[in-house]
Order: structure tokens, then C-alpha cells, then sequence
């Protein structure tokens, strides 16, 4: 029996739109592709390891897109620009928690995204608990970030699904005793859950 449902955040209760952000932000086509392919293509995953301070953080991408620190710092400002809470993201909290089943956060995020980002979460007050990637040191789908969060919150993986966009990150789950459901859209993975639920 199911009894704990555990989230990813990117592509699954948050949107990840650097590009659509950068456009916001005014960025020429130019400068978007230099981003895109230096920072957002490798090095922003990078930096969900280990806790980064807001110095150092800006100092490693300006090296990386040399010639554009202005705009890495006009990035960094606004940074909440490159994410959004999907509609239905609360509510399915929400719900889940109305039923009775405890709801987590599971994450691989870096520090001062997610510490920017944190305060434009709503749903982030009512789950209850999370292990973020750079807080831990540890990243998915590294088995050990698995048995973190089952052991802090007296989890049993045999009664909890855990869901992710990426293949790799629900197999890790699976391995370490999780039921996983990869998240393709709301529609497809809201109806697993339930069949899950119901069994």
C-alpha cells in the first residue's frame, strides 16, 4: 500500500523555460545560444552537487561566456525568470494531502536557484519534507540520496512512489525499493498514481 508520494520539481511540478526567460529578459538570439549552450547544456546541472555562494556562482558562469558578465549578472537578478509553477502543481498536492498520504520533495537543484526560486513555490509549504541535491551533496540517481530521504523521514520505500521526469533518476528509486512512475505530463501521471493508490 502506498502511503508516501515523493516529487521531483523540474518538468514535473515546475516548467524550466531558460530560453522563454532570456527572452524576457531582452536577450539577443546571439547571447541566448551562448548561454544556452555553455550554461544551461552542462554547467547549471553541475552546480546542483554542493552548496555554491551567490560570488562564486556568477564568477563560474561569467568564465564560462566570457564577454557577457553584465548579462550573467542581469541573469542572476531574475533569475526566477527561467522557472514557473505549473497550474496544477498545488492542487495535487493539495489533494494528496486531504487523502492522507504524506508528499515529499526530492530534487536536484543548485543553491541559489533554488533559494531564489523557494519563495515563488507555493505548494513548497505544505509538503512535509524535501532533500535538495546541493544541500545533501549528493545528486540523483545516486542511490545513497534515496536512502537520505527514506531514512530523515522514516520513509518506507516499499509503500512510497516517487516520480521524475528522467527515466535514470525513477530507475535509482526503483533500485533502492521505490515505486516509480516517469512523469511524461499531468494527465499520464496523475492516472498512474491513482491506479498505484488504489491498489
Amino acid at each position: 500500500m502506498i502511503r508516501t508520494v515523493v516529487f521531483d520539481l523540474g518538468k514535473v511540478l515546475v516548467e524550466f523555460h531558460p530560453i522563454e526567460g532570456m527572452k524576457k529578459l531582452g536577450f539577443s538570439k546571439e547571447v541566448m545560444e551562448r548561454f544556452q549552450s555553455n550554461i544551461f547544456s552542462g554547467l547549471w546541472e553541475q552546480c546542483d552537487a554542493k552548496p555554491i555562494g551567490k560570488e562564486e556562482i556568477r564568477d563560474l558562469f561569467k568564465r564560462a561566456v566570457p564577454g557577457l558578465e553584465r548579462e550573467v549578472d542581469f541573469l542572476w537578478d531574475h533569475i526566477t525568470v527561467v522557472t514557473g509553477v505549473y497550474d496544477y502543481s498545488h492542487q495535487w498536492i493539495l489533494d494528496l494531502k486531504r487523502r492522507g498520504y504524506q508528499v515529499f520533495i526530492l530534487s536536484n537543484y543548485g543553491q541559489q536557484a533554488f533559494e531564489a526560486n523557494a519563495k515563488v513555490y507555493p505548494f513548497l509549504k505544505d509538503v512535509d519534507g524535501m532533500v535538495i541535491s546541493y544541500q545533501v551533496e549528493m545528486v540523483k540517481p545516486n542511490p545513497k540520496i534515496y536512502q537520505y530521504l527514506a531514512e530523515k523521514y522514516q520513509i518506507k520505500p516499499e509503500e512510497a512512489v516517487f516520480l521524475d521526469d528522467r527515466k535514470e533518476n525513477v530507475d535509482g528509486a526503483a533500485a533502492c525499493g521505490f515505486s516509480g512512475i516517469v512523469f511524461e505530463n499531468y494527465k499520464q501521471a496523475r492516472e498512474e498514481l491513482e491506479r498505484l493508490l488504489r491498489e
